[in-house]
């Protein structure tokens, strides 16, 4: 295969990927190439795509702004439309350097400002170089053309001696270096006059050049090499002139071309080898053709490929969260795809979002979107003439109260609902009239009447609009007729449930929690009403009486356990699972299930040292186990009617004789 084909093919510019079904597509015109040199193609809109083989995908794109490009092989510069220089190197972003501005042409090398000077790329002044209109500079040799239509050539006395003065400096519209001893310009005629330094007349020790002309009709030129110079003429043809005879040979298989160039690919990538046949292998360039219906060729001899600038395929637009609930952020994010497998991920400026229902998603600085009320929103991105859409359905995170079944009619809270769809209400006192905007639609509702006007026109309620305990409320049918909302009564848990396609809010009844709470408890309110004395539980004081008075979820079947004691006051326990409540409850270590004061009658000096945590001499068994709880093992010997019992509690152990406390021992 031919080396513009391969190279085509690695270039992934033919345009052949399908879209995706779920596309929308809409008009659009693709930015045009301007111009293709090495590894980087110009656009229209100031973009460029560069090759690169270390990315991902093979490729960058970047809207620089540019106008004009020059590749290197390693790198590249841009022009701006500001007049800015922009750079880059093989592994590096385009980077824009404010210090070098007011340009107006770049080319090799060198680039020339508005002002007529000339400066190198790392912003160097030609001292040799003044009011400079046109310039150009190949393999050592620099020629330009001053405002006072003097052509100077570097070959020429080091820039020292003019080569031709030319009347109407502004009837050239070219000139070109061949990087030997040779040169050309194209005035707005279509003549190519041409200089070598072997071309000249010799009288008396003065040498005297004259150019010749080589072509007519010319629009475009370029030399391919120092030998070669490549010229389309304004009836689309073109040629290729050999510099030492003149002699311009027509290449026939190109046609309706506009420019024709050479085409350098530097760079070093995709570089196969080349055909023995090759028309071009002697001076190792090939073409590049737009043609005048704008679409651009590579020619290698008589074979030639088409390519166009990378297109949009496909769009992903995914979110992070479609089902969101109210008050959360929600981020989208647009990739294009394109043909050659390049994906761009675009922001909000590049890619605006529309979205159907405002009132729901409000827009952030930071590129997200907050969730203000209960409904389904539709988000809808065009990019590249491809629009791709997402419902984000959000409901609400907590429930509402204040629902009431009353006469068969569910009546909601007109408030709280209507701000939790996202809505404004405004409330008149005088009238009691409730006003709401809920997006594109309007409500307006008035306590005592059976009607509301909905977008101005009356819409029959059932029932008129109530006020319980200062709370104004509606028919729940409202939502249903006019909003097409779905509404659920739950009869077991006495709520209802509002959904807007997949979104959803629940507003309870006053009974609903009392009802969960049941639900939740299930056995464990049979523990309500159940009288304890604490042992030894999380410091409270010992053999205080308590009664349970409640027994509270926390959800995910956790509860709290509400103590009331004697004095009125409370004492809650720490979050405890379902499962482990009739342990913590059925441990006399923790707690008791009679009044120990009641059950042993001992004296205050013995309560006290108890309560304290102490044993003493003296001190029977069931005295020591309400101290210090249950020994961690026993022993016991029996000798002529004495019994001695030895209790450990980790290093400390306890001597009883014939059940009474006769040593303390520490190991």
């Amino acid at each position: 295969m031919r080396r513009f084909v391969t190279f085509f093919i690695a270039f992934c510019l033919i345009v052949g990927a399908l879209p995706a079904p779920q596309a929308t597509f809409a008009a659009t015109e693709a930015p045009a190439i301007v111009d293709v040199q090495g590894n980087t193609i110009l656009l229209s809109d100031g973009s460029i795509w560069i090759k690169r083989l270390w990315t991902s995908s093979g490729y960058e794109y970047i809207n620089i702004d540019a106008v004009e490009i020059q590749d290197t092989g390693n790198g590249g510069y841009a022009l701006n439309s500001k007049g800015e220089l922009i750079s880059w190197e093989y592994q590096t972003l385009p980077v824009l350097d404010k210090k070098q501005t007011g340009i107006k042409e770049l080319f090799y090398g060198y680039y020339l400002k508005k002002d007529g000077t000339v400066w190198d790329y790392s912003g160097n002044k030609r001292k040799d170089v003044k009011e400079a209109l046109l310039v150009d500079y190949y393999n050592g040799d620099f020629a330009y053309l001053s405002e006072d239509g003097e052509i100077y050539h570097s070959n020429w006395d080091n820039l020292n001696k003019v080569v031709e003065t030319i009347k109407d400096p502004s009837s050239i519209v070219s000139l070109k270096v061949s990087g030997d001893d040779s040169m050309a310009y194209l005035d707005k005629a279509g003549k190519v006059m041409m200089y070598s330094s072997s071309w000249f007349d010799y009288d008396n020790g003065v040498f005297t050049h004259y150019p010749k002309l080589l072509l007519e009709d010319v629009v475009h030129m370029e030399f391919i090499d120092k030998d070669h110079l490549l010229a389309t003429k304004k009836n689309g043809t073109v040629w290729l002139v050999t510099v030492w005879d003149q002699k311009a040979t027509q290449l026939k298989a190109i046609k309706n071309a506009a420019k024709a160039m050479p085409y350098h690919f530097s760079g070093g990538l995709d570089d196969p080898k080349r055909s023995d046949n090759d028309r071009f292998i002697t001076f190792n360039a090939d073409i590049v053709v737009q043609q005048k219906d704008g679409n651009w060729k590579f020619y290698d001899g008589d074979q030639s490929v088409s390519f166009n600038a990378p297109q949009v395929t496909d769009i992903a637009f995914t979110t992070n969260n479609a089902k969101p609930a109210v008050g959360n952020l929600v981020y989208f994010k647009v990739v294009q795809n394109y043909n050659n497998g390049y994906k761009e991920t675009l922001d909000r400026a590049a890619a605006p979002l529309m979205v159907d229902k405002p009132h729901l998603l409000q827009p952030m600085n930071d590129g997200s979107y907050k969730v203000l009320g209960v409904g389904e929103a539709k988000v809808t991105v065009t990019a590249g003439g491809i629009s791709k859409s997402l419902v984000i359905s959000s409901s609400l995170g907590k429930n509402l109260t204040g629902a009431l079944h009353a006469n068969s009619i569910i009546y909601l809270p007109i408030q709280t609902v209507f701000k939790s769809l996202g809505g404004v209400v405004t409330y008149t006192a005088a009238n009691k009239t409730y006003d709401i905007k809920l997006g594109s639609t309007t409500i307006q509702l008035k306590v005592g009447q059976k009607t509301a006007k909905v977008n101005g026109k009356d819409v029959g309620l059932g029932q008129a609009v109530r006020e319980e305990k200062g709370v104004a409320l509606f028919p729940s049918v409202l939502l249903s007729n006019s909003l097409g909302a779905k509404n659920q009564w739950d009869a077991q848990l006495k709520q209802m449930k509002v959904s807007i396609g997949s979104a959803t809010m629940i507003i309870e009844s006053a009974d609903t929690p009392k009802i969960k709470k049941q639900e939740a408890q299930g056995s464990l309110a049979n523990y309500i009403g159940k009288v304890y004395w604490v042992n030894q539980y999380n410091n409270w004081g010992r053999f205080i009486k308590l009664t349970v008075s409640d027994v509270v979820p926390l959800g995910n079947d956790n509860f709290e356990i509400v103590f009331q004691k004697v004095d009125g006051g409370q004492l809650k326990t720490e979050t405890i699972h379902k499962t482990v409540i009739p342990n913590v409850l059925g441990d006399s270590s923790k707690f008791l299930t009679y009044d120990p004061y009641k059950k042993f009658n001992w004296s205050a000096a013995t309560w006290e040292k108890i309560k304290a945590s102490k044993v003493a001499i003296g001190m029977n068994k069931a005295q020591v186990e309400l101290s210090w709880g249950l020994p961690h093992d026993k022993s016991s010997v029996v000798e002529k009617n004495i019994t001695i019992e030895v209790w450990r509690y980790g290093y400390q152990y306890i001597a009883f004789t014939n059940g009474t406390v006769s040593g303390i021992y520490s190991y």
